[in-house]
């Protein structure tokens, strides 16, 4: 491949991830709506299903949010039945936040349609590319990662 070829291929790639983003945050955004929640507390609600129980302080972490932050978001979120902060059984000192799974139950229904047509789109594609995507994303968020402010 051309340099230039190569050059465009990377332009290509760039807008359609960046396109991507949009439209996946403003897509959340209405999802957040619909649930009565703010959009940083979907991604904090993705974030416990993904790590599952975790301190605040991680979540602070993983969020980029300070530790008053995090708080404020938990106390909205506790407070609409969401989470739930629990002692933590291997330091008595801190806390667990745990995601109800009657409200995650609620809260996965909003995008099960969204989720069809996504699990249709995979099933259209090889092994060996989804593999490649799979590869490629993980890469992208190693890079994220690593670029991430403080």
């Amino acid at each position: 491949m051309s340099t230039e070829n190569r050059k465009a291929l990377h332009a290509e790639i760039t807008t359609g991830i960046r396109r991507f983003i949009a439209a996946t945050i403003l897509f959340n955004q209405k999802m957040a709506e619909r649930a009565g929640l703010h959009l940083t507390d979907m991604q904090c609600i993705n974030l416990l299903e993904l790590l599952g129980p975790v301190t605040p302080g991680r979540l602070a972490e993983s969020t980029g949010l300070s530790t008053g932050g995090v708080t404020v978001m938990l106390d909205r979120l506790e407070k609409a039945g969401v989470v739930t902060r629990e002692p933590n059984p291997h330091d008595r000192r801190s806390l667990l936040v745990r995601v109800n799974p009657s409200k995650l139950r609620k809260i996965h229904a909003l995008y099960a349609a969204i989720d069809q047509q996504f699990e249709a789109f995979l099933a259209e594609n090889s092994e060996a590319d989804l593999r490649t995507v799979a590869k490629f994303l993980s890469g992208l968020s190693a890079v994220r990662r690593e670029v991430a402010p403080e």
